[in-house]
C-alpha cells in the first residue's frame, strides 16, 4: 500500500479565505482536517459523506417537522459544515487535488443540497414560492459571478469600479451562501425557518441587483 503525504497544514490553509466566517475558522478547522487525512479519508470520501448527512438533515425537517427532529437536523447540518470546511483543506494539505473534486464540490453543495434545503424549507413554512426564488437568485447570482471573472479575468469585487464603493465591497465579503449556512443550525434551534428563505431571498436579489449594475457599467464603459 502507497505510503500517503505528509500533511502539510501550512498549504492546506486557503489564504485569504473569500468566505468570511470560513476565514475566521481556517486556523481551528485545519487541524480537524490534518486529523481526517491522517485516518486515511480522501477529500471526495469526505465530500460525499457531507451531502448524505446534509440530505439527511432536510429528511428529517420535511417528513417529520418536529421540534425535535429539527434539532436533529441543525446536529446533522453543523456535522455537515464541519465537512464543507475541510475537505479542501485535505486536498490542499494532503497534494489530493483534482478536477473531479472540484465538480464533486460544486455539484453537492450548491446544486444538490443548497437547492433541497430552500425548497423543503419552502414547502415546511408553507412559503413555497419563496424556497424556489432563493434556488433561482443564489444560482443567478453565482452564474453572473463567474460568467464575470471569465470576461474581465478578475472578480466582480476587485474591479475599480466596485472599489469605489468600499463600504458595500466590504459587506458583499462578508455575505456568502455558505456562510449563511453556518448559522442556519441556530435558526433551526428557535424554530424560525421562514426568517432563513426570507433573509437569502433578500441578500441575493441586494447583490445580484448591484453586481449586475457594475457588470453593465463596465460594459458600456468600453465600448466608449
Amino acid at each position: 500500500m502507497k505510503k500517503r503525504a505528509k500533511f502539510d497544514s501550512k498549504k492546506a490553509l486557503y489564504g485569504e479565505n473569500p468566505v468570511y466566517l470560513y476565514g475566521l475558522l481556517d486556523k481551528y478547522t485545519v487541524h480537524v482536517a490534518k486529523g481526517v487525512y491522517n485516518l486515511g479519508f480522501t477529500p471526495n470520501q469526505v465530500t460525499i459523506f457531507n451531502l448524505f448527512i446534509g440530505m439527511g438533515a432536510i429528511a428529517l425537517m420535511f417528513f417529520y417537522r418536529t421540534y425535535w427532529s429539527f434539532i436533529a437536523a441543525a446536529i446533522l447540518i453543523t456535522l455537515r459544515n464541519l465537512g464543507d470546511t475541510i475537505d479542501g483543506k485535505i486536498a490542499r494539505g494532503g497534494n489530493m487535488k483534482s478536477s473531479l473534486g472540484g465538480f464533486l464540490d460544486i455539484t453537492t453543495d450548491w446544486i444538490l443540497f443548497h437547492s433541497a434545503f430552500f425548497i423543503a424549507v419552502g414547502y415546511i413554512t408553507e412559503n413555497v414560492a419563496i424556497g424556489y426564488l432563493c434556488v433561482i437568485a443564489y444560482m443567478s447570482r453565482e452564474f453572473t459571478r463567474t460568467k464575470f471573472t471569465y470576461f474581465y479575468g478578475k472578480k466582480i469585487t476587485g474591479t475599480n469600479e466596485a472599489k469605489e464603493m468600499s463600504k458595500l465591497v466590504s459587506l458583499a465579503r462578508k455575505y456568502d451562501l455558505a456562510a449563511v449556512f453556518l448559522l442556519i443550525p441556530i435558526f433551526l434551534l428557535l424554530n424560525q425557518l421562514a426568517f432563513i428563505i426570507y433573509f437569502v431571498l433578500i441578500a441575493e436579489i441586494i447583490l445580484f441587483t448591484g453586481e449586475l449594475g457594475i457588470d453593465l457599467k463596465l460594459l458600456l464603459s468600453k465600448k466608449k
